[in-house]
């Protein structure tokens, strides 16, 4: 009987412990950082070289991102970045600047040496000004 209930105290002891040390953590994700970026690729939009020229635009500097795979394990393949994903980068790169413009060069799979797949996009980063 003593044993069982020490067993039991034990236990219960382990549980408050647990439960205390649980109700301080904290735990974190990166879920606000996702929509944030998001809310900002959204407000970079996409030109063609051709259109960037009709507007009064400051060139704010090359904006690039890429994505090296060097394990040739399928499985991994499942997990490599989608274009969209990509482009939501450049756009990232080009609000940080304070951009709201952007003129792909090229975004896609390039061979890289030590790479099995290796993804990159770049692109020039602008400010159009909308209030001419």
């Amino acid at each position: 009987m003593k044993s069982r209930f020490f067993t039991l105290s034990s236990v219960f002891v382990l549980l408050v412990t647990f439960v205390s040390a649980c109700s301080s953590s904290r735990f974190q994700n990166n879920a606000d950082d996702i929509a944030l970026a998001h809310a900002a690729a959204d407000k970079v939009k996409v030109y063609i070289s051709a259109e960037i020229i009709e507007f009064k635009a400051q060139f704010l500097g090359d904006v690039s991102t890429s994505y090296c795979e060097n394990s040739s394990n399928p499985a991994k393949f499942d997990e490599l970045p989608s274009l969209t994903s990509m482009t939501d980068s450049l756009k990232l790169q080009v609000y940080e600047r304070g951009g709201n413009a952007i003129v792909m060069k090229q975004c896609g799979i390039v061979n890289y040496p030590s790479c099995v797949v290796y993804f990159e996009c770049n692109g020039d980063a602008y400010a159009i000004d909308s209030g001419f």
